[in-house]
């Protein structure tokens, strides 16, 4: 797993950017606060730092890897979870680069994209809800750089829960939506009436954490009488996001080969 080390690395790196002032960008724990200036250079196989403006003026940086074909269209967008920065997802990137335009983004308030002193821990219930709105601009920014616009959206804890609602609200149906250890209410944002709304495949994974498989049967059952297609993936650990596809080697398999196969359709 060496190539995916680095990219994490090298994913880190990039994660700790500066904001608009010029001023160190407030980091989320594990970030190493090591300067950004090499950045671009770190991100391997082409991989870039790639920034836009939300719609209430808020960065967004993520790192983004183009297809190796020109003519690929297939994206998938990378929503990490809370306390964490876009490299977390380093090793289901390292397995799908060139297959796709993928992007990894930090979440507001995370990482790279950190706005005010204390970043997300003084988030209100606007500042989350905003957060769907950063998923569908990441879509946008894709699509300018030649995607087509059904990304399959890919979020773990609250990033799950911003690309299911992403998903739900997206003027171009997506793709397909991976959800690791969703919720059916973090941080006070419903998401039932969203998982209504989606009609793409789902993978959906999930540990025997506190109130996981609770909330994994409702949005599976809500899918199921609905006629949508939905696998879920049960650990029999307590992991929770992205640590129990990092900790699995068959359940990152299976991530993956399901991404890949959207991506490619």
């Amino acid at each position: 797993m060496r190539g995916a080390l680095g990219l994490a690395i090298a994913l880190g790196l990039a994660a700790c950017g500066r904001g608009k002032s010029g001023a160190p960008a407030t980091l989320a724990p594990g970030d190493s606060g090591s300067d950004s200036s090499a950045r671009d250079d770190a991100a391997p196989s082409g991989g870039v730092e790639l920034s836009f403006a939300a719609a209430d003026g808020a960065t967004i940086t993520g790192t983004y890897w183009a297809p190796g074909d020109a003519t690929t269209t297939g994206c998938a967008i990378f929503v990490h979870q809370l306390s964490s920065t876009r490299a977390e997802w380093a090793p289901v990137v390292e397995r799908l680069r060139g297959h796709g335009h993928l992007y990894a983004i930090d979440l507001r308030g995370h990482g790279a994209s950190a706005q005010g002193p204390k970043g997300w821990q003084s988030f209100e219930l606007a500042d989350w809800q905003a957060v769907e709105g950063d998923v569908l601009g990441a879509v946008d920014a894709m699509v300018a750089k030649g995607a087509h616009a059904d990304c399959v959206l890919v979020g773990a804890s609250i990033g799950s829960t911003a690309v299911l609602l992403a998903a739900a609200h997206a003027p171009t149906p997506t793709r397909g939506v991976v959800l690791l250890s969703p919720g059916l209410a973090y941080k006070g944002i419903a998401t039932p009436d969203a998982a209504r709304a989606v009609k793409a495949p789902v993978l959906l994974v999930h540990s025997q954490e506190k109130g996981a498989v609770d909330a994994a049967g409702a949005l599976a059952g809500i899918w199921r009488d609905a006629g949508v297609p939905v696998e879920v993936i049960a650990d029999p650990g307590t992991a929770h996001g992205m640590k129990i596809v990092a900790g699995d080697r068959a359940t990152l398999d299976q991530v993956v080969a399901f991404i890949d196969a959207l991506i490619a359709r």
